[in-house]
């Protein structure tokens, strides 16, 4: 693995090595689903099986020989890599959930953020980004032909005019707006109430992340950004999105929000944030930890 330097952002890191190397060869692969070693994962609907222990729970990793009995052959598979022993593990897209019933539960990936391991988050977002990009992308981009699964579960091909589909992800900025000792936080009306966040856009044809992050400051707070400092990425599987997190220093204070896409934003201070992120702000709360918009603001409140 690589030596890079600290990520905290959850769905980052995986332990796995993707060992893209294999996802061509059948022979091996075939080989893997039966070695007793081996662990699946299986998805219902988008969503992974966990178990639960008391207050705990973990994702419910299976044995390869478990694979014939929750699902048909031609059930879509996702290789996910290597563990440092070399086990291979795999992801399944199971047709019906009434056979683990009585072991665990298929529950959504984003509400279990908060009580899974991070090394669990790293190691399945890529199968609930993947299946669902297999699930929107039956058919050619080009011609229209239904494609075929291919490199275990990481590509699609068309049968008809060759064309490759590789799995879509799609760059996100992710900004906090800060001047002097306060930073500036939006919300949607569709969140609960009181809760604020960072302000995000998706990151368009021939912009830089900078340029991005101070159009989408400028849109939808009418602040303009005069400094911009990357902080972390996070790749966020809902639906497949790359978050790129920046700090960016405004120059003045004086927001206007657009109502269309924002609800309201107001401006916090750094024990403000901190409250924030205590849960103990009397009218607001914002992201919980293994989302970036909450390590953007831990950096910034301890700065």
């Amino acid at each position: 693995m690589a030596l890079l330097p600290h990520n905290p952002n959850a769905f980052a890191r995986s332990p796995l090595d993707r060992a893209g190397h294999h996802r061509r060869d059948e022979a091996w692969l075939a080989t893997a689903l039966a070695a007793e070693t081996t662990r699946i994962v299986p998805f219902f609907r988008h969503r992974p099986f966990v178990v639960d222990d008391g207050d705990a729970v973990a994702v419910g990793w299976l044995g390869a020989h478990a694979r014939s009995a929750i699902a048909p052959a031609d059930a879509r598979t996702l290789f996910l890599g290597l563990d440092a022993e070399g086990a291979a593990h795999f992801a399944v897209d199971v047709p019906d959930d009434a056979p683990l019933n009585d072991i665990g539960r298929f529950d959504d990936l984003r509400a279990l953020g908060p009580r899974l391991s991070r090394e669990e988050l790293a190691t399945i977002g890529p199968a609930k980004a993947v299946f669902e990009w297999h699930a929107k992308s039956g058919f050619c981009a080009n011609c229209g032909v239904a494609t075929v699964v291919s490199e275990a579960g990481w590509k699609r091909e068309c049968p008809t005019c060759n064309a490759e589909h590789f799995p879509r992800v799609d760059p996100v900025c992710i900004m906090l707006p800060v001047i002097g000792e306060k930073c500036f936080l939006a919300r949607q009306r569709m969140w609960p109430r009181g809760m604020h966040s960072a302000l995000a856009g998706f990151i368009e044809p021939g912009e830089t992340i900078e340029e991005a992050v101070a159009r989408e400051t400028l849109e939808e707070a009418g602040l303009r950004v005069c400094e911009v400092r990357l902080h972390s990425t996070q790749p966020w599987p809902f639906p497949h999105s790359l978050m790129i997190g920046a700090i960016c220093e405004v120059d003045d204070d004086r927001e206007t929000v657009d109502t269309h896409e924002l609800e309201s934003g107001r401006w916090f201070t750094r024990d403000e944030a901190r409250a924030l992120m205590a849960g103990k702000h009397p009218d607001a709360f914002c992201p919980p930890p293994f989302a970036i918009a909450h390590q953007l603001l831990k950096t910034w409140s301890e700065g």
